[in-house]
């Protein structure tokens, strides 16, 4: 620091400098940590709770880890019920409570924060400016399918909120959007015949969200100056407020068995609205206001 203030460095290059040297204080006291946990020797072989026996790799294994430091490697041995069998007991992995990925849970949390909010190519560059690493848009991509697919049985057991922290009125809302499918999802368009008016590279689904919030008095002049964005400095406003434990869900269009050989399309925006209505069966206070919102 001496040093910048000396050369007349601006913050911004000094920020710079300063936050490249603590990722990589961090990843040297990561490497330390890794390093203190030993080998995961727990001798030949474990039985596990089932009565399973496991048997020790005979050497140890390299198991690649990402922290939002950078990237480590785990040696370490493990135990499969034989040679050349899937490995189903990692010691160290277990200890530190490891995800299933390449990645920590730390780093999956981060990475997300730049993926549900722009497109997975912008999140690559905004992660390496950031933290200096380098990842693929295929990486962030299964990331966010695998850590996307706990959300439903996290909303199945997410228990309602508790009375006294909701709003005055509950909302209901559902809006179609359209998502970009990955290729393999993609119909192809037959070389002969007539193409169609736009590229079938999307699909429909409908987002619901369940929320409550207090009334927000407004009086018509109020509206038409927030229609016409005429600024009205003189005359205070009061606060907006704020939605109450919104959730939300999405459904794609799913095929059902009908109870013969036909299957049954069940619609998106069916499946949505049934969500919102377990939502609000649970939410809803008596006598409490509803409003449903829809295009």
């Amino acid at each position: 620091m001496q040093t910048a203030a000396r050369d007349g460095k601006s913050l911004y290059d000094t920020e710079k400098s300063i936050l490249a040297a603590v990722l990589q204080m961090g990843h040297v006291a990561t490497e330390n940590f890794l390093k203190l946990q030993g080998n995961g020797d727990l001798g030949k072989t474990v039985e596990t709770i089932e009565g399973k026996t496991l048997v020790r790799s005979p050497e140890p294994t390299a198991r690649p880890l990402r922290t939002i430091f950078g990237e480590h490697v785990i040696t370490a041995f493990v135990y499969a019920p034989g040679p050349k069998k899937k490995i189903e007991l990692r010691p160290i992995d277990a200890r530190l409570n490891l995800a299933a990925g390449k990645g920590s849970y730390l780093w999956e949390e981060f990475s997300q924060y730049f993926c549900v909010e722009q497109a997975f190519g912008q999140a690559a560059s905004a992660l390496e400016t950031v933290f200096g690493q380098k990842i693929s848009v295929d990486t962030l991509e299964r990331t966010n399918q695998r850590l996307g697919g706990q959300a439903e049985q996290f909303l199945d057991v997410l228990p309602a909120p508790p009375s006294d922290e909701e709003g005055e009125l509950l909302v209901a809302t559902a809006d179609g959007k359209g998502v970009p499918l990955i290729r393999e999802h993609v119909e192809s368009i037959p070389v002969h015949g007539p193409k169609p008016p736009r590229p079938n590279n999307r699909r429909m689904a409908t987002v619901a969200s369940v929320y409550s919030v207090d009334r927000y008095y407004r009086t018509p002049e109020d509206v038409l100056a927030a229609l016409f964005r005429d600024e009205r400095p003189d005359e205070p406003t009061e606060p907006r407020p704020v939605p109450c434990h919104k959730r939300m869900t999405a459904c794609f269009p799913v095929l059902a068995e009908a109870g013969t050989e036909d299957e049954l399309v069940l619609r998106g925006d069916t499946n949505a609205w049934t969500w919102a209505g377990k939502q609000i069966k649970d939410r809803r206070r008596k006598r409490q206001v509803l409003i449903r919102l829809c295009d």
